[in-house]
């Protein structure tokens, strides 16, 4: 079986989405929340498709060991609670006492940089794999270090459609490799699937006590950023701003009291509860951020800054035999949210 942590976050709801997509594979399948977020509508739309859907404490081993029953690999997503790092090292601790065999970390690009708190969070569980598996032999792991993700720009795209401009606390010559989310969820399959469509009872050696970074197939900056979005759009007066990080924060807590956009969020969520589309999930906002969601984005972008942009890495393409969706696929395939009011 395999069991996967924060289905009531945006990573656990992509990655559980594409992977149930196999009707085969369901059944198989557990999924952890939060006890508060149990009924969200995308959980009972995956408890309604045969998926078990448990609610938990994090921080109750008694609901963390009865998760791990017949538990044979576990995808573990660092959540957005203000216990994350200690939560994540629960899961993993009762997991290596619970028979699990391997364990893949979702990371982040800069992980290890102990100036940015944020992003440090994804190192401390990291070091913790680590230092842990030199103790006990028994539990494999993988790390995954994700680039900043394509569909985190749905949070922008209200303010492209209302003021044509796009606002970063970047640079605009300051390159990143945006990664987009089908394409973290392929890796994960190719790691959890079989090819006979069952799921593996353990990681790959060639896998295990390995870091990848997943990376975009191209570097961009803010000036090509606003050229992919007028190509797509056929708008051409779009504008790339840097600001400040209080403005983007201003910005991005704002969208809490913002009308338009949670008409967006409601109509999503009304429409995931029914959702069978294959990739539906990567053309949905779904969660608004919270103020360590928004603290850790601002962590990556003054991270990107002072390393001089991130680089690309063919991580991605070695291990699905894919090449990554570029950012104007986003851009053509999500046209109508960033083509401004005019």
């Amino acid at each position: 079986m395999l069991l996967i942590t924060c289905a009531d976050d945006y990573l656990g709801y992509c990655i559980t989405s594409h992977l149930s997509q196999s009707a085969a594979l369901r059944p198989d399948m557990r999924v952890l929340c939060q006890e508060t977020n149990a009924s969200l509508p995308w959980l009972r739309n995956f408890a309604k498709r045969g998926i078990d859907v448990l609610s938990v404490n994090y921080e109750h081993p008694n609901d963390l060991s009865n998760a791990m029953r017949n538990v044979d690999q576990v995808i573990l997503i660092m959540s957005n609670h203000p216990n994350r790092v200690e939560h994540s090292r629960h899961v993993y601790n009762v997991a290596s006492k619970s028979g699990v065999k391997s364990i893949i970390f979702l990371s982040h690009q800069g992980a290890q940089s102990e100036q940015h708190s944020a992003l440090y969070d994804y190192g401390l569980v990291e070091n913790h794999l680590v230092s842990m598996q030199q103790q006990q032999q028994d539990m494999s792991w993988v790390i995954l270090r994700l680039e900043f993700i394509q569909q985190y720009f749905h949070l922008w795209s209200h303010q492209v459609e209302v003021t044509g401009n796009m606002t970063l606390p970047l640079n605009s010559d300051t390159e990143l490799c945006p990664i987009d989310i089908t394409d973290v969820c392929a890796v994960i399959s190719a790691f959890v699937v079989q090819q006979d469509g069952t799921f593996t009872a353990c990681l790959n050696e060639y896998h295990a006590g390995q870091v990848y970074t997943l990376t975009g197939p191209e570097a961009v900056n803010g000036k090509s950023l606003v050229s992919m979005m007028s190509d797509a759009t056929t708008y051409k007066l779009h504008r790339y701003l840097m600001v400040r990080p209080m403005d983007t924060v201003y910005y991005l807590t704002d969208l809490r009291r913002n009308i338009w956009f949670d008409e967006r969020l409601k109509k999503e969520r009304s429409a995931v509860y029914m959702d069978q589309e294959e990739f539906g999930y990567r053309t949905k906002a779904l969660c608004l951020p919270n103020d360590i969601q928004i603290q850790t984005f601002l962590d990556y972008f003054d991270w990107t800054n002072k390393t001089l942009g991130s680089v690309q890495v063919d991580h991605v393409e070695v291990i699905t035999k894919e090449k990554p969706r570029a950012l104007q696929a986003y851009f053509c395939e999500n046209s109508i949210s960033f083509k401004p009011r005019v």
